[in-house]
This record gives C-alpha cells, sequence and structure tokens, in this order.
C-alpha cells in the first residue's frame, strides 16, 4: 500500500477498533487531557445520535465551541454509507474549518482532533485532500481511523496508516481504557517532558498475511480474497 507524503514533523496519534470499541471516547479523554494542560486543540469529533434507545446517525461536534451538526441519517439522503445518508455538504461546511491550518502556527502550537477518517467521511473528497495537506503540513494530531470490517478495508485509511509519522493503536472494549492511559503518557512528549518512544506501541498497518492481493470497489472499500493454497491446520 502506497504510503502519503508526510512533512518530517509529521506526529498522529491515530486509535481504531471495531464498532463499539470506544474510539471517540478515548479521543475525547486524550483532547481533555490536552486542554487541561494548556494545549490549543482544534478539530472535530462523531457523536452517536439516539431515538428511543437506537441510534439513527452520527452528528458532527467541534472542538473547541461545541458546535453540531449532522454527519448522517438513517434513510436519508446522499451518498449511501449502509443504511445511513450522508450529508457532504453541512459535513463540510461545519468540519472542515476546524481542519484548516494557520500560517502565523509558525511553532506548530495547534494540536488537531480528527475523529474520524472513516467511511462517511471520507464521501468528501474535500476532506480527504484536506487530511492529506495535514500530512504534508507535518502537524500534530490525535484522532481515530476506520478499522477492516468483515475483510473489507477502506484503501485511503490504508494509506494513511502505512505513512511516516502516523501510528495507529489497536482498541478493543476490554483494552481501551489501558490503552488510552498508555497514550496519555506518551502524549507528554508534545509538551516536551516525553520522548518518541515512551508509549512502547508499534503503528498497526491492518497487515494480514492469510490475504492476497486486494480488490477495490467504487466506494473505496478494498477486499483481500484468501490466498491460493491450503492452510496448516493448527490445534
Amino acid at each position: 500500500m502506497q504510503p502519503f507524503a508526510s512533512h518530517t514533523s509529521t506526529d498522529w496519534v491515530l486509535v481504531t477498533g471495531q464498532p463499539g470499541c470506544g474510539k471517540t471516547t478515548a479521543v475525547k479523554t486524550l483532547v481533555d487531557e490536552l486542554r487541561a494542560s494548556g494545549a490549543s486543540v482544534r478539530g472535530f469529533y462523531t457523536d452517536e445520535v439516539l431515538s428511543g434507545g437506537q441510534r439513527v446517525g452520527f452528528d458532527i461536534v467541534t472542538v473547541p465551541d461545541g458546535l453540531r451538526g449532522p454527519l448522517a441519517r438513517k434513510g436519508a439522503a446522499g451518498p449511501k454509507v449502509g443504511q445511513y445518508g450522508v450529508d457532504v455538504e453541512g459535513f463540510e461546511r461545519l468540519a472542515l474549518p476546524t481542519l484548516e491550518v494557520d500560517d502565523d502556527d509558525d511553532d506548530n502550537a495547534t494540536i488537531y482532533v480528527l475523529d474520524e477518517i472513516g467511511r462517511m467521511e471520507l464521501k468528501s473528497d474535500v476532506f480527504a485532500g484536506r487530511v492529506q495537506e495535514l500530512l504534508a503540513r507535518g502537524v500534530r494530531l490525535v484522532g481515530a481511523i476506520t478499522a477492516p470490517i468483515y475483510g473489507h478495508r477502506v484503501a485511503f485509511c490504508d494509506r494513511v496508516s502505512a505513512t511516516r509519522g502516523v501510528a495507529v493503536h489497536k482498541l478493543t472494549s476490554k483494552t481501551r481504557d489501558g490503552v488510552t492511559a498508555e497514550l496519555m503518557r506518551s502524549l507528554e512528549r508534545w509538551d516536551g517532558s516525553g520522548s518518541d518512544s515512551d508509549s512502547g506501541f508499534e503503528t498497526d498497518r491492518f497487515a494480514d498475511q492469510r490475504f492476497g492481493e486486494s480488490e477495490e470497489d467504487e466506494d473505496g472499500n478494498v477486499t483481500f480474497p484468501p490466498k491460493s493454497g491450503k492452510r496448516k491446520r493448527t490445534k
């Protein structure tokens, strides 16, 4: 998978995992910790919308001002991700300004938050371009990135994960709190009190040797068919 171009100072900390593992919870915890330390943080996170205890969609919530707007709703018009229709124009109008890099930020003081680089958000080509711009500008960023689901991968996300300066940490519902705590300690390097090696994590490239060459459909989903040949049976 061909990585994107990045700046030598690019430093991204991303979490990933299956739906319901707590990616947004982890991102919000990290952002709260950074803001409490006095850091300048801006960007957005995704919040589920419930009705009668059932999920009916997702909203975008901006950081730090807390503005809220729709990202997707069940049965709505717009590009489809499963049963959800994505409000691309509304998403771009609210989310993209939070990811604009200030040319006067010479000391790279701003930390960006991006939750998430996912199938819904990537219905916006402008958003995909903005992600690449942030990689090239060498910013510091905390966020989440979608994981493969049932063997279906997103080529754009694989390329982000393979890019220099991007570290992806896998979460499950059981490991979320522990991983988040380790990442909080790791991010002390951003105030000069830590180092890049503090976390002890390795970047997750989503590599899976069980699969052969990928096939990408028109939505950017990538399927990895099983490699030919028999598998060795294990007890």
